[in-house]
C-alpha cells in the first residue's frame, strides 16, 4: 500500500470514474482471471497480521476457486450465491450462502459479471502514480466494509487491492502473474464422501 510513497514523481487525478469504465470495458471480453496472491490481514487486536498465500480463478459463469495454501490448505469454491469451503486438514465442508461476511468474493466476482464493479462500488478517487493507477472506491449501501482501495498496472491489470472494514480491520492482497484470458476455465470442487458437511 505504501510502496508509492518513496517515490518522486508527479501526480495527477484522472476525472472520476474514467478507469473503471476503461477496466469494465475491457472485462467484456475476459473469460477467466486467475492470478497468485499474498494476503496480509491487519487486526488492531493482533501484534502481527495474518498471513496467507494462495490463488484465485474467476470464471464468466460466476465461479470463483480460491486455494489456499498456507498457513493451511482451504479452498472456496462459489458457484453464483452457494460458497462451499472445504478443509483437507479437519475433513470439513461449510456450505453458505453468499453473505456480506464474505464480501471480498462479491468483488471478485463483480469483476467479469455484467453489472461489473459499479454495482458495488462509487468512485472516490482516482491517482496516477508512475506505472501504477491508484483506485479508491466507496461501497455501495449499507455494508461492514468501508472502502476498497485498487492500484491498477497501466494495461489494467491488479496489482494489489485493500479492504477497510468498519471494525479497523485491513485486509491486503497483492497479485502475482495476474492474467486476464479469453479462454473459460472449468471450475470445479472435488469433495472426498468422508467429510463432514456443516450447512451455516
Amino acid at each position: 500500500m505504501f510502496k508509492f510513497v518513496a517515490f518522486f514523481l508527479i501526480v495527477f487525478s484522472f476525472s472520476f470514474g474514467g478507469v473503471l469504465d476503461d477496466l469494465q470495458e475491457k472485462l467484456k471480453d475476459v473469460s477467466s482471471i486467475q492470478a497468485d496472491f499474498f494476503q496480509r490481514t491487519y487486526m488492531p487486536d493482533l501484534e502481527q497480521p495474518e498471513e496467507f498465500k494462495g490463488k484465485i480463478f474467476i470464471t464468466k459463469d460466476q465461479k470463483i476457486k480460491i486455494i489456499y495454501e498456507k498457513p493451511i490448505k482451504q479452498i472456496y469454491f462459489l458457484d453464483k450465491d452457494q460458497l462451499t469451503i472445504y478443509t483437507p486438514e479437519d475433513k470439513q465442508v461449510i456450505k453458505s450462502n453468499l453473505t456480506d461476511q464474505f464480501f471480498l468474493l462479491r468483488i471478485f466476482r463483480a469483476f467479469i459479471s455484467e453489472e461489473g464493479l459499479k454495482s458495488l462500488f462509487n468512485v472516490e478517487k482516482e491517482v496516477s502514480k508512475g506505472d501504477f493507477i491508484d483506485l479508491i472506491l466507496r461501497v455501495k449501501g449499507k455494508s461492514r466494509i468501508k472502502n476498497v482501495e485498487l492500484i491498477l498496472k497501466k494495461n489494467l491489470t491488479v496489482d494489489q487491492m485493500i479492504v477497510w472494514d468498519k471494525e479497523g480491520n485491513r485486509m491486503e492482497i497483492s497479485f502475482y502473474d495476474f492474467k486476464y484470458s479469453k479462454k473459460p476455465l472449468k471450475l470445479y470442487i472435488n469433495i472426498p464422501k468422508d467429510v463432514e458437511i456443516i450447512y451455516y
